[in-house]
């Protein structure tokens, strides 16, 4: 076993993943380090699918959506696998949302239609509306088949060259110079990145690195219903009684239809593996698809909880300080941009200053992140 690398990548989840794919890709020796394992159903990376779409108000994730989406569609040719389903979006919700969606889409090229209430109700026929009602359309959007993604992903990046080593337990990172000590090993390297899903924040707090990170448990629904895997995904920004959040959901291929709250709970622990199902909020939703979509089947295949790690303003916090770098934050928004993040990071590892968005110094920063926040992106 090789102990010296140029990088080590601590956590095998999607952020993790794809960046070890991205470094081997451009030349360096890379190790990948999990706790549990890729994919395993304690991290943010579990579960058989996550939606993906373009129609974000920020070009910024416009633009990172659309490479996404060529890159999920090479590693689809790559390995003779589908990751895709891609069966458009409605939004609906706060006009003001809307409206900074559509300027956002259109300005990074894409295309997105304006939609009045009889739109949605061709678009979406089990939704309820009123004459005022006014969502959006694009066709660049549905599901990431996410755990098929990620097999993917781990093939690629093992043909590729990196070292994954799983599972194994990160005991310590020691900075200058560099070692990560696991439960198994000593390793060096010129650089690590923390790709910790919600343990980044112990682990970077151990290196002197007080990141705002609240990791928070989401809940998801798989609706039982294979005649709805035609349907476009849905997104609701404001939604009744929700404060800033709503519902998103998206089909599901072999089995029907996801549907979920946009915002998570406390009580995430880094040491619990599963999580029961909250009841509570299993009948929020159901109450939402009273109001919402009355006519919607009901016929529950699972109920699952993951973590998802939210930063202070909903975005990623992608940068370096000395020979750390920061590869966390996905605030219930990241998965879908899958193998687009690898570069991101890498760019980072390479040298190359941090989007303003992304980087540690901004100042959005400043106040604590929450973990019962909505996806606000």
């Amino acid at each position: 076993m090789r102990e010296e690398f140029d990088v080590i990548v601590v956590g095998a989840g999607i952020f993790g993943l794809a960046t070890g794919l991205e470094l081997a890709c451009r030349g360096h020796s890379v190790a990948v380090v999990d706790r549990f394992g890729s994919g395993h159903q304690a991290t943010s990376s579990t579960g058989r699918s996550r939606g993906i779409r373009i129609a974000y108000d920020h070009p910024f994730y416009v633009n990172l959506a659309q490479d996404a989406i060529g890159r999920w569609k090479a590693l689809e040719r790559q390995s003779g696998n589908q990751i895709l389903h891609l069966a458009g979006q409605v939004d609906f919700g706060l006009p003001a949302k809307l409206s900074a969606i559509a300027k956002a889409v259109r300005d990074a090229g894409g295309k997105i239609e304006e939609l009045d209430a009889q739109g949605l109700r061709r678009k979406l026929p089990y939704l309820t509306t009123t004459k005022d009602d006014v969502g959006l359309f694009h066709d660049q959007a549905g599901t990431v088949i996410s755990d098929t993604g990620m097999a993917v992903l781990k093939t690629v990046a093992l043909a590729q060259g990196i070292t994954l080593l799983e599972p194994e337990r990160v005991i310590c990172i020691e900075p200058a110079p560099v070692r990560v000590v696991t439960d198994r090993r000593v390793l060096g390297a010129h650089t690590v990145v923390i790709a910790a899903g919600p343990w980044s924040g112990a682990l970077l707090a151990s290196v002197g690195l007080n990141v705002p990170l609240a990791p928070s448990i989401a809940q998801v629904t798989f609706i039982a219903a294979p005649e709805l895997v035609d349907l476009p995904g849905i997104g609701e920004w404001g939604g009744e009684g929700e404060g800033l959040g709503g519902v998103y959901g998206h089909p599901v291929p072999g089995i029907g239809y996801k549907l979920a709250f946009s915002t998570g709970q406390e009580g995430w622990s880094p040491d619990t593996e599963m999580w029961q199902p909250d009841m509570a909020e299993h009948a929020r939703l159901f109450a939402w698809l009273d109001r919402r979509m009355p006519d919607f089947p009901r016929q529950v295949q699972l109920i699952q909880r993951h973590p998802w790690t939210m930063s202070p303003d909903g975005d990623f916090i992608i940068d370096r300080q000395g020979p750390i770098v920061m590869a966390c934050g996905c605030s219930g928004h990241a998965f879908k941009f899958g193998p687009a993040l690898g570069p991101l990071v890498a760019d980072i590892v390479e040298g190359r200053p941090a989007h303003a968005l992304l980087r540690l110094d901004r100042p959005s920063l400043a106040k604590a992140a929450s973990a019962s926040e909505a996806i606000s992106r």
